[in-house]
């Protein structure tokens, strides 16, 4: 394995290969130019292009607690081996933020407000923005869930999943249109427009193992490798869900989320409108419906089952918070 290292980084970076320590998230490598950390990321070759100039422009804005991907000898942001990506990036801090407390959300908000506020100016080749997507997103799969409660519905021979879903459908389908009516009332088009001429972008990963804290509590963003096109208030609604699951959150607590976003990257009230869409919308139990039935349903999975389930307890969550950001606008 070692020597597919050196040859990564010899071939691929010019950098001569002293050792190294594996992690979670790669290889840390000593190198005749100090510690760099070599990655398989996650993303295609189209979010990675997007990645590089992301951190190129957030760097550019002073927003500077990033790793950063090291060109390749050829330029590249990353090196193809045996027809794996590899990139080499910086070291981070090793300590993940921890999600126990409303407190590192608090400040998790605030930095994700800079870092979106940092992204001014962005331009990118690699950007694909379409004012389409998410309404078109929402309606494809409203038309999904209606389409499988159909057949269901024929088959009358229902197992444990299929009786899951008919509980909730009728409120789940309800969300879904009404995230498409509140995208539609927030004007996600032109919003999707200025986006894409001021410059934004979209971590589709922040959340507690993406982000880092040095020994003086400064924060870190890592996990860039899976970003894309789209309104940054994605970022911000799967964040402010995730603090309302992780913590004994009050209406309080999403007003002070907000406010710390909105230091940086202020909050228009067409912002808050899309944002309860976002919100609203049951996407994880209509995702992993949609994952279930596709695989033409070879048996009914307890995890899957539990997997469902709790992910129709966590939509209860959207809704409260959408009614939260509501009363607040």
């Amino acid at each position: 394995m070692e020597d597919i290292n050196e040859k990564i980084l010899w071939e691929g970076y010019g950098l001569r290969f002293r050792g190294g320590t594996r992690t979670r998230t790669g290889l840390i490598c000593r190198t005749d130019m100090g510690l760099r950390e070599l990655k398989k990321p996650r993303g295609s070759e189209e979010s990675l292009y997007l990645a590089f100039d992301v951190k190129e422009q957030l760097r550019k804005n002073g927003f500077r607690n990033i790793s950063r991907f090291y060109r390749t000898l050829e330029g590249e942001p990353f090196y193809r081996y045996d027809s794996v990506l590899y990139t080499l990036e910086d070291v981070m801090p090793s300590e993940s933020l921890p999600e126990d407390s409303a407190d590192t959300f608090l400040r998790g908000a605030e930095v994700l407000g800079q870092m979106h506020h940092g992204a001014r100016g962005l331009q990118s080749e690699a950007a694909r923005w379409d004012g389409e997507r998410l309404p078109g997103l929402y309606a494809k799969r409203r038309s999904e869930l209606a389409k499988i409660r159909r057949r269901n519905d024929k088959r009358r021979n229902y197992d444990a999943i299929d009786l899951l879903l008919i509980r909730h459908y009728d409120p789940f389908m309800e969300q879904a249109a009404l995230a498409e009516e509140l995208l539609r009332k927030g004007g996600y088009q032109n919003a999707v427009d200025r986006a894409a001429e001021t410059g934004a972008f979209c971590h589709n990963a922040y959340k507690g193992e993406a982000l880092r804290q040095n020994e003086k509590g400064e924060i870190f963003v890592g996990s860039f490798d899976k970003c894309s096109s789209e309104l940054p208030l994605a970022d911000l609604a799967r964040y402010l869900r995730r603090y309302f699951k992780k913590t004994a959150s009050n209406a309080e607590g999403v007003a002070k989320m907000l406010e710390n976003y909105g230091k940086h990257q202020p909050l228009s009230a067409g912002d808050l409108t899309i944002l309860q869409g976002m919100l609203i919308y049951p996407e994880k139990f209509l995702r992993l419906v949609n994952e279930y039935y596709n695989k033409r349903r070879a048996c009914v999975s307890p995890a899957m089952q539990e997997r469902l389930a709790a992910a129709a307890k966590e939509e209860e969550n959207g809704r409260i918070l959408r009614d939260i950001v509501k009363k607040g606008c």
